[in-house]
């Protein structure tokens, strides 16, 4: 589901900016404190390009794209969504399936 939603965004950025390249990486598994998670790169002819793909890219990822994450604490751990993914979940939808990016794999708490 991520990697449809990745994909997508990356369709997007390539069909609003003139870019040559893209790379998108998103980290599995345990991530300490301080260390990268994320990995957007773009290349183009025009910095100004690769540089506004790269701003829509993260932003996008980090609002449309359900990525869960586990904070572990000394006093325990819990499951986190972004902030801006739950900001903007009711209006993310599959292209040609008129559902919810996350249909109903993602559970929202409020």
């Amino acid at each position: 589901m991520a990697i449809r939603c990745i994909k997508s965004i990356c369709t997007s950025a390539r069909s609003s900016w003139n870019v040559s390249s893209i790379a998108v990486a998103h980290r599995l598994g345990p991530v300490p404190v301080g260390e990268i998670s994320v990995f957007i790169a773009t290349s183009s002819v025009h910095r100004e390009d690769s540089l506004d793909a790269c701003k829509f890219m993260i932003d996008e990822v980090k609002a449309s794209v359900p990525i869960w994450k586990k904070e572990v604490y000394s006093h325990g751990e819990v499951w986190k969504e972004n902030s801006e993914f739950l900001e903007r979940r009711d209006e993310l939808v599959v292209p040609g399936h008129g559902r919810k990016c996350c249909g109903k794999k993602v559970m929202v708490i409020e």
